[in-house]
C-alpha cells in the first residue's frame, strides 16, 4: 500500500454494547509499593447491553491497575483487567482490557466520592480500554477476531464502558 492511500485511510466503529461493571465496595486491596501504587478492585457482577452483545458480567474477575502521581497532582493509571461475562443465550466470553484513566488533581475530589461521581462529565478525565474477547461459543465467535474500544466513565458502584468495534 502506498504511503498517500494509507494517509487517506480512516477509523471506522460500530458500536457493540454498554458494560456496567460492580466492583467490590470499600478500599482496594494493596495500595502503595516500592514502585508504584497497586490497587485490585475485585469484580462483583454487573450488566451488558448493546445490540451484539447481552447478559451479565459474572463475579469472576478483578482490575489489577498501577497509577503514578504526577507533579502537578494528576493521576495517571494503567488498567490490568480480566473478567468473564455471560451472553443472555449462556455464552461465556473471557473480557480483558488494558488502558489508561488519567484524573486531572482539580476533579480527583468528586471523582472518588460516589455521590458526586454521576454528576461529573466524563470529559472532565481521560479513561479509555482496549478490550479483547476469547470464546468457544460458535455464535460469538466473530469476537476473537476483532479489536474494540471502550469510552469509561466511573458510576458510584463502579464503571461504565460503551465498546466499540473498529471495523
Amino acid at each position: 500500500m502506498s504511503d498517500e492511500k494509507l494517509a487517506q485511510m480512516t477509523l471506522n466503529s460500530e458500536f457493540l454494547c454498554q458494560a456496567e461493571i460492580d466492583l467490590q465496595e470499600g478500599e482496594p486491596l494493596l495500595g502503595p509499593s516500592l514502585w508504584h501504587n497497586r490497587r485490585i478492585s475485585n469484580i462483583v457482577g454487573g450488566t451488558i447491553t448493546g445490540p451484539r452483545l447481552m447478559g451479565r458480567i459474572l463475579e469472576s474477575g478483578a482490575d489489577w491497575s498501577r497509577s503514578g502521581v504526577l507533579e502537578d497532582g494528576t493521576v495517571n493509571t494503567m488498567l490490568d483487567v480480566r473478567s468473564v461475562w455471560e451472553t443472555d443465550d449462556g455464552a461465556q466470553i473471557y473480557v480483558t482490557y488494558s488502558g489508561r484513566l488519567v484524573i486531572p488533581a482539580a476533579v480527583i475530589p468528586d471523582f472518588i466520592d460516589p455521590a458526586k461521581v454521576e454528576e461529573m462529565d466524563p470529559a472532565e478525565y481521560y479513561f479509555r480500554t482496549l478490550p479483547t474477547f476469547e470464546t468457544g461459543a460458535p455464535q460469538y465467535d466473530w469476537l476473537n477476531h476483532i479489536v474494540a474500544v471502550g469510552l469509561g466513565q466511573r458510576t458510584p458502584s463502579g464503571v461504565r464502558y460503551r465498546i466499540f468495534q473498529i471495523l
